[in-house]
């Protein structure tokens, strides 16, 4: 009796699973015919472009895979390439299409190019954003893509009011959602960024990770880390540039805002025909010479050894902190904070510029602060002007003391 018993709860069993494993394939095959379907004929009408691709395959398991697949430029391949992929693969999530939802559990493309171009402050995507449903949501809302992912992509944008143009070749771009709707998401990039400014090459190789978690009504925090390494622009190098940062409460009032960045920067080398550069430097030396009696070293090569700075921004009062610099002419340590309700700051400054010093400090009313040492009322009335505008910087962007 038992024997039966078990045989008959476990053909019930299989039939169960089989008639599952039958709706999710036909589900799962009724989704990729229609966007197969779309991919072959129908997308082209809605874009406005021509669509063509090698070949088209379906797997339960791997998804639908297109191989060679490229879109036109607005109206056909006469125009050139919008974006093109060497292989793409499109995998609904089993689970959402057993719900009647369509969801993506994973989007993938090799070997992407995509080329973007703005003229007249028009870019050449905005007739493709048009053709995404409209809702009164937010994507971050309506994103349904559990993972997209793009393998050694080149992306380049031409941007024809600034004359700028810049490219992020030999990319690796992946970004997760965390949760089926809002939530989380994790976007992680590195290639090589090149750009020319000015008639000056600029090459280096970054790296970006960061996470960002939305609520119903937007962003409401994000935190990160930027690298760059190897970085030159013409003949000025950069061997490491590394921030890190941590956004929390970014919809809320400014008082309740937490926001802090740090900063670390190694080996910049800017040789001595890079004048705008070096008359920047030497103006800022001679302020500086100015107070210790001396009149400012002449510089050629500008070799930076190390550069870091902390900033924060915690009920008010807003900080740069832990400023260090050291070059081959100038130690520098340094810190500002001020204290938006009170309208009062504090600064500090400790300089070596050669065998000679520099040590001093202002703090009380912003308008007014109280410098020490003693200094000539020329020299006084100059760092006040300096202080002046590093805080009236800080404030255009953090309006600390509510004005």
């Amino acid at each position: 009796m038992n024997v039966m018993r078990f045989r008959i709860v476990l053909a019930a069993l299989l039939l169960f699973a089989g008639g599952a494993t039958a709706f999710t394939y036909f589900k799962y095959k009724q989704i990729s015919e229609h966007l197969i379907s779309q991919i072959s004929g129908q997308a082209a009408k809605k874009l406005g472009r021509q669509v063509k691709f090698k070949s088209i395959s379906f797997s339960l398991f791997k998804g639908i895979q297109i191989k060679d697949a490229c879109v036109s430029r607005r109206p056909d391949f006469s125009k050139g390439n919008f974006f093109c992929a060497a292989r793409a693969v499109v995998r609904p999530e089993l689970y959402a299409l057993v719900r009647n939802k369509v969801y993506f559990s994973r989007v993938a493309f090799d070997k992407p190019v995509l080329k973007v171009r703005e003229r007249g402050g028009a870019w050449d995507f905005a007739d493709l954003l048009a053709l995404l449903p409209e809702t009164s949501k937010g994507l971050y809302l309506t994103w349904n893509v559990k993972e997209l992912t793009m393998k050694g992509a080149v992306l380049e944008a031409d941007m024809e009011t600034s004359g700028l143009s810049l490219a992020l070749e030999d990319a690796d771009i992946t970004l997760k959602h965390y949760s089926a709707f809002g939530g989380n998401y994790g976007l992680a990039a590195a290639g090589t960024v090149k750009s020319a400014v000015k008639g000056k090459l600029l090459t280096s190789a970054v790296k970006l990770k960061t996470e960002a978690n939305f609520d119903y009504g937007g962003l409401s925090s994000a935190k990160g880390s930027f690298s760059a390494a190897d970085s030159a622009f013409g003949a000025i190098t950069l061997e490491n540039l590394k921030a890190n940062w941590e956004f929390f409460n970014l919809r809320k009032t400014l008082a309740e805002k937490n926001y802090s960045v740090t900063v670390v920067a190694e080996k910049l080398v800017v040789p001595g025909q890079e004048n705008s550069v070096k008359a920047g430097v030497s103006k800022g030396l001679a302020l500086f010479s100015s107070a210790m009696g001396r009149s400012a070293p002449k510089i050629d090569d500008i070799e930076m050894a190390s550069f870091g700075a902390a900033f924060r921004l915690d009920n008010s009062l807003l900080s740069v902190k832990d400023i260090a610099l050291r070059t081959n002419f100038l130690n520098l340590d340094a810190s500002l904070s001020i204290d938006g309700p009170a309208k009062t700051a504090e600064a500090s400054l400790d300089a070596d510029i050669g065998n000679n010093k520099l040590k001093m400090s202002a703090s009380g009313p912003m308008g007014s602060p109280e410098i020490k040492p003693l200094l000539s009322a020329t020299l006084s009335a100059k760092f006040k002007e300096a202080l002046a505008n590093l805080e009236t910087g800080l404030l255009k962007i953090f309006p600390v003391t509510g004005e």
